[in-house]
């Protein structure tokens, strides 16, 4: 029988919500934490200097040693290489602070370029007088501490940029993610950043990656390096899920191009809410660590034992969200985690909703999904198709199976209520004189287009299709139900690129010939790549061959300009044509033309403003 592991070292600061701990590189039991108070939300920051000390029966306890208050929350902290006493914080007014512990109250160095937030600083294990910051500004600068200024700005992404990363194999080789959903990798000694008289990374940011890997369809909140294995690295982000991926292509990217891709080698479901942190073992090349707003932290192996399960281990001792997880760089197997201490009076509440909420009224930014799994939604229907009905459907939010969290099908997201409000973009009065009007919607979700069309169009059938997950055709089953919609709905599970027979069901007996599909309804399905060749082939099978059939595609642009323009290319070499693509303000009844240029432009607030509706038909 294993021995029962001691209780773990605990450190409360009443009043500040942990950001991040950092291990010295030099003392073991040496360790910084940064917080900030109100959630990070407003107000101060305070550096805390904490030591690992003998606790009671051979167990550890942790001592606050000294703590420097700052005029905004610290969101990020790293230990200098070449100074064992010094170390760089990052705050939300834009500033980096250079401290010494031996020194108090005061830092011995402060700058002040980012615009916005700084949410990671990282220092170099290689190139030892050098730090990187990241910030919500989009930029990426990178410092010595004896310049009075950064020594060269990247313009990494056009959104925030969570963390910034060496390589700890090459001194010239960054990592960053994103909002925007990407992880890119940049070559410091790539001719876009030579130097000269006639260069200038201050007043023009560098901006050229050398490999792009569109990580997630949501925003990616974290990443790592493998200790090990150069260019591999380990993402995760707000759809739950823990990825690995290979990138050593990039050791022969011709730096004049910006290539993208990447080998997805793991993908390790698990955690039931955002991944926060990801970090690799310095010990063990197979061995992670993350941490989740679901309140656990976990240990996993990428190279389990033949039938031995990915997860290793889950910490959850933790009663509120936990923002962190950091491995003692002298000690294998210790690590510490930390979580935002000040969240337990609200914690009643929805998470995902208290951040959706947060954004849009602290920084005016519109959330791309509601609600969270398992939850209920109400939406007020904006149309009726007369009578008594109610004009509230009512949803529960699906909770899928673990092995499927990846669909992102565990919220109702902004597209599918996009299609509800503005039901006549459909046009389905073109098909009154019909008898039956046939509409499918693939990825149906919760349902929400499929019961409003079923609820507000007299002729319509519909058939509220979505991946053959139990939990998630069972709630969409029950939502076409309690919203009275079954006698119009059928709920069918159904995979891209299958037979489509089971989705025709329905229409077997239908004597007016045809039993495909007058209209096709999809939101937000475009988000991954790779199964783009799948969905159209599924929207060629299952369309009509009638020129009044049309296949109806909304979007948010948190998918990606450059993912929906590769779409709708692929889309014409499939016999199909893009009738017409606009982009409609969510919050207004604006529509403007497509323009793809817009990628290099726009920030995450602009972004989360639209969404696109793009109309196929025959060619």
């Amino acid at each position: 029988m294993n021995p029962a592991r001691p209780p773990p070292a605990v450190l409360q600061t009443p009043g500040f919500a942990h950001y991040s701990v950092a291990w010295s590189p030099f003392h073991n039991s040496r360790i910084a934490l940064a917080s900030a108070a109100n959630f990070g939300l407003v107000g101060n920051g305070r550096l805390h200097m904490v030591s690992l000390i003998p606790g009671v029966g051979g167990s550890s306890a942790v001592k606050l040693d000294k703590q420097y208050e700052t005029q905004d929350g610290i969101y990020d902290v790293a230990w200098s290489e070449i100074h064992e006493n010094q170390l760089v914080t990052g705050s939300g007014d834009g500033t980096l602070k250079l401290w010494d512990v031996l020194l108090n109250d005061f830092p011995i160095r402060s700058w002040h370029e980012h615009s916005r937030e700084v949410f990671s600083v990282d220092w170099s294990n290689i190139k030892k007088d050098t730090f990187a910051s990241s910030s919500w500004d989009g930029n990426v600068k990178l410092w010595t501490p004896e310049m009075p200024r950064s020594v060269t700005t990247l313009h990494a992404h056009l959104s925030c940029v969570y963390q910034a990363l060496f390589s700890p194999h090459q001194p010239d080789i960054l990592a960053t993610c994103s909002t925007d959903g990407t992880m890119k990798i940049f070559d410091l000694r790539s001719p876009a950043y030579a130097t000269g008289p006639a260069t200038n990374s201050f007043t023009h940011p560098l901006s050229a990656a050398v490999l792009t890997v569109p990580a997630s369809g949501t925003e990616l909140l974290t990443l790592d390096w493998n200790k090990y294995r150069p260019f591999v690295l380990a993402t995760a982000g707000v759809d739950k899920m823990v990825k690995v991926w290979d990138c050593r292509m990039i050791q022969n990217a011709n730096p004049s191009t910006q290539p993208i891709g990447g080998i997805c080698e793991v993908q390790l479901p698990g955690h039931e809410y955002a991944v926060r942190k990801v970090q690799w073992s310095p010990h063990r090349p197979d061995i992670l660590a993350t941490a989740s707003y679901d309140m656990t932290c976990r240990i996993w192996s990428c190279n389990p034992s033949a039938g031995g399960p990915n997860l290793l281990q889950v910490h959850d001792p933790h009663t509120e969200f936990a923002a962190g997880c950091s491995w003692s760089l002298y000690d294998e197997g210790l690590i510490a985690s930390w979580c935002n201490a000040k969240i337990r009076d609200i914690i009643e509440d929805d998470p995902e909703d208290i951040m959706s909420a947060s954004l849009q009224t602290l920084f005016d930014y519109i959330p791309v999904s509601h609600s969270a799994p398992g939850s209920v939604f109400t939406y007020t229907m904006k149309h009726d198709g007369g009578g008594s009905a109610p004009r509230q459907i009512t949803l529960q939010t699906p909770d899928t199976q673990a092995s499927n969290w990846s669909l992102h099908a565990s919220s109702i997201w902004q597209s599918s209520i996009h299609i509800a409000d503005h039901i006549e973009y459909l046009q389905l009065d073109r098909f009154s004189d019909r008898k039956i009007l046939r509409v499918l919607e693939l990825g149906a979700g919760a349902g929400l287009p499929s019961i409003m069309i079923a609820r507000s169009t007299p002729n319509a059938v519909v058939i509220a299709s979505d991946y053959p997950d139990e939990n998630l055709i069972c709630t969409l089953s029950d939502n076409v139900r309690r919203n009275h919609a079954s006698e119009r709905c059928w709920t069918v599970p159904y995979a891209w690129g299958n037979d489509i027979s089971p989705l025709l069901t329905p229409f077997q007996q239908n004597s007016e010939g045809s039993a495909l599909f007058d209209i096709i309804v999809a939101a937000d399905t475009l988000w991954n790549p790779e199964t783009h060749v799948q969905f159209i082939n599924t929207l060629c099978i299952c369309l009509d061959r009638s020129p009044d059939a049309r296949v109806h595609l909304v979007a948010g642009l948190h998918t990606g300009r450059y993912t929906l323009q590769s779409f709708m290319n692929a889309v014409m070499m499939h016999k199909l044509q893009v009738e017409r693509v606009v982009e409609s303000e969510v919050m207004g009844g604006v529509q403007r033309p497509w323009d793809v240029t817009r990628a290099e432009s726009e920030d995450e607030r602009e972004r989360r403003k639209w969404v696109v509706w793009m109309v196929l038909k025959w060619a």
